[in-house]
């Protein structure tokens, strides 16, 4: 089952990940997206889809 993992050298901590996520797998902790509920991923990848910086890709 995959998850999303972040590239926080390209992240900009605009949440967009984590408003865009409906199974609210991402949750924004200080100004950074973490994966607080990794095993939830609909594996719809609409995080990746949104992130305009590349930042975040799904990893199994």
């Amino acid at each position: 089952m995959a998850y999303p993992v972040f590239d926080y050298d390209k992240c900009e901590g605009c949440g967009q990940c984590a408003d865009t996520c409906p199974a609210e797998v991402i949750e924004m902790q200080d100004d950074k997206p973490v994966a607080v509920n990794p095993d939830e991923c609909l594996e719809c990848e609409s995080c990746v889809e949104v992130c305009e910086h590349d930042a975040v890709h799904l990893e199994e």
